[in-house]
């Protein structure tokens, strides 16, 4: 049986803000991973830090272009104040090439900031595969 696999990706610079009403990617430069898997089980984080506004900010993840979660996501939260934020999710995948993407939207209200930075807090996208 062949290990299991980690990709990450960390951003300590370019903090994010203004999330659109529908559920959009948040950095397809930076925040994409591609992974070739087993058929197993991955385990998708994003981990950092959401701030200001009185939205309701709903995350979700894409995996080969298809979101995870439903009308809120996998995680929607309330952030006025500085919060650390960890969404996560469990998905099954055939084997093969995938990739993978964090997204973000507001549902109402006005937007915050997801942080990422080297003097506050960076920001990690993280796929685990899980054998």
């Amino acid at each position: 049986m062949p290990a299991h696999q980690i990709a990450r990706v960390v951003r300590t610079s370019g903090d994010y803000t203004l999330p659109p009403a529908a559920f959009a990617d948040i950095d397809t430069d930076n925040l994409t991973i591609t992974l070739t898997t087993d058929a197993s089980w991955v385990l998708l984080l994003l981990l950092g830090t959401l701030s200001g506004g009185v939205s309701y900010h709903c995350f979700d993840f894409t995996i080969d272009g298809a979101r995870q979660g439903q009308n809120y996501g996998v995680q929607a939260l309330q952030a006025p104040y500085p919060q650390d934020i960890q969404i996560h999710w469990l998905a099954q995948l055939e084997a093969g090439s995938h990739t993978f993407r964090p997204q973000w939207r507001i549902s109402s209200g006005s937007g915050g900031t997801l942080r990422a930075s080297a003097n506050y807090t960076p920001l990690v996208f993280a796929v685990i595969e899980l054998l």
